[in-house]
């Protein structure tokens, strides 16, 4: 028997979830949380085979939250979920402590699927997502940075270099603090900086206005 923890800030998601697996007479779902805060210590508590993570729920931080994963469970495996399918630390994700990694929109079927085979020791990567990898690393070799960065990723850069706060750019751009620190994430991942001194270093090198 599988046993499977849920992890996704949406409660109508996990109810979606856990009505489709009731039917999978090898899984169990053993508890399930919407925010990160509670989420170490009720997998700890549940002692499940696999937690499968929505980014939602992971970000930000999700390295850091990956290798605390790993450290209080080793032999738990981690399947994430991606609102996209497309998020560029992927590969790394899949080597700091993920077992799989899919995008939200995914058939049942596959879920299940996933869901069994990182339970029984193997990684999964939909084909899709292999391929969108490959492309997204060759382009990531073959282009300056910030011409890797979405439209929005971009804007974010631009205001961050400017000196503004969280605050404020969320204001402006009408997301959430938690959103556009999501965002500062993959910036920071794709240019391979650290801080916010290296984004405003970065912006003023390459002359980067919004």
């Amino acid at each position: 028997m599988i046993k499977l923890f849920l992890a996704d800030d949406r409660p109508v998601v996990l109810e979606g979830w856990k009505r489709i697996l009731a039917e999978c007479p090898d899984i169990c779902v053993v508890g399930d949380v919407t925010s990160r805060a509670e989420l170490v210590a009720k997998v700890r508590a549940a002692a499940a085979d696999v937690l499968l993570l929505d980014l939602s729920v992971a970000d930000p931080g999700t390295f850091e939250l990956l290798r605390q994963l790993k450290q209080e469970r080793p032999g738990m495996r981690v399947l994430l979920l991606s609102v996209d399918g497309q998020d560029p630390r992927a590969p790394e994700m899949l080597g700091t402590g993920a077992a799989g990694y899919l995008p939200r929109e995914h058939s049942p079927g596959e879920l299940i699927a996933a869901i069994r085979k990182v339970a029984g020791g193997a990684e999964y990567v939909s084909l899709t997502l292999a391929r969108k990898f490959v492309f997204q690393q060759r382009a990531v070799r073959e282009r300056p940075g910030y011409e890797t960065l979405s439209h929005r990723e971009y804007q974010v850069l631009c205001m961050f270099s400017s000196g503004r706060a969280f605050s404020e750019i969320a204001a402006e751009l009408g997301l959430s603090r938690k959103t556009v620190s999501t965002y500062r994430s993959r910036i920071l991942y794709k240019l391979r900086l650290t801080t916010n001194a290296d984004i405003i270093r970065y912006a003023v090198e390459h002359r980067l206005r919004p």
